[in-house]
């Protein structure tokens, strides 16, 4: 009876890392193509004001605590940058970066930052805003340890949707 429940575990034992193999190679994800970050990155407003959007655009990442850099309203462009301090105990930067502020600082990661670009383009009778963001995280040194794209598209909507919102105010003057 013994060498039966200790033969069923060994079996167990050396099927389990097959199974849990098969099961990682099924879970890969494909890289997004250029297109499906274009359709969660751009949003069309039915309004041929360009200043309403630019300002709005401007007034929402100022709210989020964006530096705004760079704006040229013939362009429609806009950049931007925010930026963390990993040591503050009153920013919570799980959110924009998916890591705690330990491991951030056990990493050595003093300073982390979302960069942002924005283009306003007028399309027929409406605005056409494409946004992206990327995400970096800098060293005691200033040098950069990770830098990849936010392509969370639960980010995207949150930030248009303040857009929308925004927009919205501008035209009533509030």
């Amino acid at each position: 009876m013994i060498k039966r429940i200790l033969l069923i575990f060994i079996i167990i034992c050396t099927a389990l890392p097959v199974f849990a193999k098969k099961r990682q190679q099924e879970t890969i994800i494909t890289p997004m193509t250029q297109l499906e970050k274009r359709q969660f990155q751009t949003r069309t407003y039915q309004t041929v004001d360009k200043p309403l959007v630019m300002k709005a655009m401007l007034n929402v990442l100022q709210d989020e605590g964006f530096i705004v850099y760079n704006a040229n309203p013939l362009l429609g462009f806009i950049y931007g940058v925010k930026d963390f301090d990993t040591a503050d105990p009153n920013i919570d930067i799980s959110k924009e970066f998916g890591l705690s502020k330990a491991r951030l600082n056990w990493s050595g990661v003093k300073v982390a930052t979302i960069e942002t670009t924005a283009n306003v383009t007028e399309y027929g009778k409406s605005m056409k805003v494409r946004v992206n963001f990327k995400r970096k995280l800098l060293n005691v040194y200033g040098n950069a340890q990770f830098i990849d794209d936010v392509n969370d598209e639960k980010y995207y909507q949150d930030f248009f949707s303040k857009v929308d919102k925004a927009i919205f105010l501008q035209k009533q003057k509030i």
